[in-house]
């Protein structure tokens, strides 16, 4: 073979090498390039949609508004208050029982005058209690109407203590989807506080699943008074404390008349604007 030959055949195979070794270059590079493209890709691809507990949560309540439940759920006061307001102010009909003394016995005393207005969205129909016959009156007062009845047997007497509904068959309504306590003007206090201990007692007051009873804290009487007024109205406050029940602060409404002396008829009594302030006061309380 020619010298001419050689060469040719040397530069042959060079070039085979170099075009060999260009394409290995070449396949080298092209795979990194995918690589790097494969990852970029991975990297800024979006990510299946996938419900997160935060997109799934409801809102939290606030923690005042948290506070405020747990604080009215775990008043038993505020639960009896609020049980009381609705057997007054329900669409069904109600059975009310006001066991009390001379200033809720009469027709122009607070229990009528409260039913009258209670008369303006129901069919009010008031029992009075007959201290002479020991019974009720045959003949009740009736009060507005409309498909709603509400029932209230006044169970009040003169001089009337708790006492006198344990001694008089009869004048607690045991079926009353409420009963308020208007005590304090009569009776000696040692009596008045276990008497009423005796009544609240029978009524389950307080107890879970008994209907709600109120107390009131009657007005103040005049110094010359002889009775027992403010002795047996701490006598009042003092058991509804320990019972859980709520109470309505008459005594607060005459002073903050002005002038609660001038809402008495005698030392004690309340006058016809003493007993629509206390009317005022009751409605009050149970429209909330």
């Amino acid at each position: 073979m020619g010298a001419t030959s050689k060469l040719q055949w040397a530069a042959l195979v060079v070039l085979v090498v170099a075009i060999v070794a260009l394409l290995v270059v070449l396949f080298t590079q092209q795979k990194d390039y995918r690589t790097d493209a494969e990852a970029a890709r991975g990297g800024n691809a979006t990510a299946p949609a996938q419900e997160s507990p935060a997109e799934t949560a409801e809102p939290s309540a606030s923690p005042s508004a948290t506070e405020a439940s747990e604080d009215a759920s775990s008043d038993p006061v505020d639960a009896v208050t609020t049980a009381a307001q609705a057997v007054v102010t329900r669409d069904d009909d109600s059975v009310i029982n006001v066991l009390g003394d001379s200033t809720s016995n009469t027709s122009s005393e607070w229990v009528y005058r409260w039913a009258e207005e209670l008369g303006g969205d129901a069919a009010v129909t008031v029992h009075t209690w007959n201290p002479e016959a020991g019974t009720w009156y045959l003949e009740p007062r009736t009060y507005g109407g409309g498909d709603r009845a509400i029932t209230i047997w006044n169970g009040s007497a003169a001089e009337g203590t708790p006492g006198f509904p344990l001694e008089l068959d009869g004048m607690i309504e045991l079926e009353a989807d409420l009963t308020i306590l208007n005590y304090g003007h009569w009776g000696a206090p040692e009596t008045v506080a276990s008497s009423l201990e005796d009544l609240l007692n029978t009524l389950d007051a307080g107890a879970e699943g008994a209907a709600p009873v109120v107390l009131t804290a009657q007005n103040p009487a005049q110094p010359t008074w002889v009775g027992y007024a403010d002795t047996n109205r701490d006598a009042m406050r003092a058991a509804a404390e320990e019972r859980d029940l709520p109470v309505i602060n008459i005594e607060g409404a005459f002073e903050d008349s002005g002038d609660w002396e001038s809402l008495l008829a005698d030392e004690v009594n309340p006058n016809e604007d003493g007993h629509q302030v206390w009317a005022e006061a009751v409605s009050g309380y149970f429209s909330g």
